[in-house]
């Protein structure tokens, strides 16, 4: 679904934008959405080679791990409760 955005950028960036758009025979809006939705994979391609190092650092839990108790445990030790 697509809505409508206002942004204020510096006249010379808009009128480079434009000219880039122009040459890719795209408008200035679907540059701009591309530019940003590369950004937002890159950002999530980074946050998923954080997640797979993370991923098995302490071993893995039983399958039958209630949570709300080791949750509670924890906050139990820390917090003195």
């Amino acid at each position: 679904m697509k809505a409508k955005l206002t942004l204020s950028l510096d006249k010379v960036v808009i009128e480079k934008g434009r000219k880039i758009a122009k040459k890719e025979h795209k408008s200035l809006s679907m540059l701009v959405e591309e530019l940003l939705d590369g950004e937002i994979k890159r950002d999530t391609r980074e946050n998923q080679k954080i997640i797979e190092k993370l991923h098995g650092m302490f071993g893995k839990a039983d399958e039958d791990t209630n949570w709300k108790d080791v949750i509670r445990d924890a906050a139990s030790k820390k917090y003195g409760a």
